[in-house]
């Protein structure tokens, strides 16, 4: 009986086995490929490449900002101090180099002590296994994640050496803040290059990833020491370092730089880089590739053009007493990029049109609260800074800067409409017959009418198109006006062209892309296109200089002395103050307004809100004020001309200019109105000439 129990035995043992070793092993083969399936193939680990932060650079090459979703700068193990490459050996896996990528021995010790502690105390992740958990799996603590972390680990080991992994890793860390990689944490953190660290600093370091909170050396700075000094004990134990290393270490400071929130300069210049890179090249270009955007900004024009332009925009607030001041409504911190802003706005706009490089730009006084550019995406009526457009296209069709027009009142019927259109003068007065110079610098809103009325509104739509204006325009008298809506940087776009001599080059803000490497990726050198004459556009000129020497834009002369032209813009109702002006290098423009179209203040001009500004932004950048415009090498002529009548003068008349012509266009009849005191003026010579001979006769 007892044998037949044993025979039965051993028959229910071998039919177990033969049951449930195949059982095991489908359990087994199927866990096998529920941890292996998803992870990546041992190829496309070696082709991996962590996210690089892509870097933005100013006109001389000066690092000015960075996109980025983890903040990277990638570095070899050559460069890494030995210091740093031991302490992570220390404390994060000690037998790195001889183990296959899973440290079997760590590995059970850690969960024999996590189950007698019933929670998660001590990790038992290799290096490796860190590497591979970071560069491809979540941070979630199951079971299933662990099991693929070991097996995307082996596969690891089997792609690279221990140094190339080791170097991975370094470059993989996350230091806390948005840092990642060595490199990034010794510029961040001690503000070194990542060979010049020392023991302590690379201490420090290695303290770091274990919670980059807990040990943040600006938040919790005890901690941080704490988990520095057991770093240092882990690495004398492990004979890295000396016990005289170890003393000294732990007695230092933590030696980190002192932390500040990061100021950009040109928030609104980098978000139109960034708006155009990631529609161009995608989001994952902008943020991953590690690219080199080398861009026009120049930073100490930009920072100069912030300051000014916020102490002004203050100063009219205080002077004004305007409801919002930009103080009182930062605490609210709106970050809409699409609501009104209740406080006063300025926006600017430089561009060296030789070049077309924008060298500064302003949308808005903080980025913070709204990071709509009022520069490039807001559509503002440009009042009578449109003038420029009527005036050269006047110009370029015939009419002289000396030629008669009538400030007289006018009174239009509206086609297709039972209404008419008075349009009126700003100061609603009337200066009669004026000449076309004249009319600009005084910017007399019903000689424009004329002008207009007489070679067409059509026309002017062209030329402002042609000069550099984008935005759509309708061909209606009131054009002459502003009566359309245009952005800055069209403005100053085709102020430029005018300034330019008549060649339009389009704005660039990027001069060159490269990759990673350096291989050139996208170039930008835009090439000259004529608009209009030379000589057209330098009569231009000759006429806009007038405005600023004694025009609406001579509150200019406050600040800037240089050779410069341009004209002010205001809208009806005080809603809108333009100065758009250009100096021999640098064309530049000024906006100030409210988001929601409000009165600014009455009598709040572009000559006497936003002149100043410019006047004041352009003597601190301009270092070329003696320079004058240039001009055309032929077709040009000079004539002395009555400022009143536009013919040429006699030596009676009151008020003698030099004047430039198209060659050919120059008057040829002598001034009509002052022949009488012409004749005095000889005859009085003659009877002084008598008086002072009987003078001398007498003595």
């Amino acid at each position: 009986m007892k044998k037949l129990n044993i025979k039965f035995n051993k028959r229910l043992l071998r039919w177990g086995l033969l049951t449930l070793i195949p059982l095991f092993l489908g359990l087994g083969i199927g866990v096998y490929f529920s941890v292996v399936s998803g992870l990546p193939p041992a190829e496309s680990i070696s082709f991996f490449a962590p996210p690089i932060s892509t870097k933005v650079f100013d006109d001389e090459g000066n690092l000015i900002s960075q996109f980025f979703i983890e903040r990277r700068e990638l570095t070899s193990l050559d460069r890494v101090p030995q210091y740093l490459k031991d302490g992570f050996i220390s404390i994060e896996d000690k037998r790195f180099y001889s183990h296959w990528g899973v440290d079997i021995l760590r590995f059970f010790k850690s969960m024999l002590i996590n189950v007698v502690n019933m929670r998660i105390v001590q990790g038992g992740s290799t290096i490796t296994m860190q590497l591979a958990r970071n560069m491809f799996l979540t941070m979630e603590q199951t079971i299933m994640r662990k099991l693929k972390e070991m097996a995307l680990a082996i596969r690891i080991e089997r792609a690279f050496t221990k140094d190339e992994i080791l170097e991975m890793y370094l470059n993989q860390i996350n230091f806390g803040q948005g840092h990642y990689g060595v490199a990034t944490a010794a510029e961040y953190y001690f503000n070194k290059d990542i060979a010049e660290l020392n023991l302590t600093e690379c201490a420090l370091l290695v303290a770091l990833p274990k919670s980059q909170e807990r040990y943040s050396p600006y938040k919790h700075p005890e901690l941080a020491i704490q988990r520095r000094n057991l770093v240092l004990k882990k690495m004398l134990e492990n004979k890295t370092i000396s016990q005289e290393d170890y003393d000294k270490a732990v007695a230092e400071a933590l030696g980190v730089v002192e932390s500040q929130k990061e100021k950009r300069t040109g928030e609104y210049f980098l978000e139109e880089i960034r708006r155009y890179l990631e529609l161009k090249y995608g989001p994952e270009f902008l943020y991953r590739s590690g690219a080199n955007i080398y861009t026009t900004m120049n930073t100490r024009m930009q920072t100069i053009a912030e300051d000014v332009l916020e102490k002004h925009i203050v100063k009219l607030e205080k002077d004004q007493r305007l409801p919002y001041q930009k103080a009182e409504f930062d605490s609210i911190g709106l970050a809409d990029t699409i609501t009104a802003i209740p406080y006063l706005q300025g926006a600017l706009i430089l561009l060296n049109y030789h070049t077309g490089e924008v060298k500064a730009m302003i949308g808005g006084r903080s980025f913070t609260q709204s990071q709509f550019n009022r520069a490039t995406q807001a559509r503002r009526q440009a009042g009578s800074a449109f003038k420029i457009f009527v005036f050269t296209a006047a110009v370029d069709n015939g009419f002289t800067p000396t030629d008669i027009v009538l400030d007289l009142p006018i009174v239009l019927e509206i086609p297709g409409m039972d209404s008419i259109y008075r349009p009126s003068n700003y100061d609603r007065k009337f200066m009669g017959p004026i000449t076309v110079k004249n009319a600009l610098k005084h910017s007399r809103n019903l000689v424009a009418i004329r002008l207009i009325r007489s070679i067409g509104p059509e026309l002017v739509v062209s030329y402002a198109h042609s000069l550099g204006v984008a935005s759509p325009l309708l061909p209606v008298v009131s054009l002459a006006l502003g009566a359309c809506e245009v952005n800055l940087l069209e403005m100053v776009s085709a102020a430029g062209t005018i300034a330019d001599l008549g060649e339009r080059i389009d704005p660039i803000m990027i001069r060159k892309i490269t990759d990673n490497d350096g291989t050139l990726i996208e170039i930008n050198n835009p090439l000259p296109e004529r608009k209009i004459s030379p000589q057209t556009s330098y009569i231009m000129t000759d006429i806009m200089q007038s405005v600023v020497n004694g025009g609406t834009g001579y509150r200019v002369r406050e600040y800037y002395k240089g050779t410069a032209a341009g004209k002010t813009g205001t809208t009806n109702n005080y809603s809108d103050a333009w100065f758009i002006g250009y100096t021999p290098e640098y064309a530049c423009g000024i906006w100030l307004g409210y988001d929601n179209n409000d009165r600014i203040f009455r009598g709040a001009t572009g000559g006497f809100a936003s002149a100043p500004i410019w006047g004041d932004f352009m003597s601190r950048i301009d270092t070329l004020q003696d320079k004058e415009f240039s001009r055309p090498s032929s077709g040009l002529s000079t004539a002395s001309i009555c400022s009143q009548t536009g013919l040429l003068a006699r030596p009676s008349c009151p008020d003698v200019i030099e004047q430039v012509y198209v060659e050919g266009t120059q008057p040829t009849d002598l001034c009509d109105t002052h022949v009488f005191r012409d004749r005095f003026h000889h005859l009085y010579e003659e009877e002084f000439e008598k008086i002072d001979e009987s003078i001398i006769e007498g003595y």
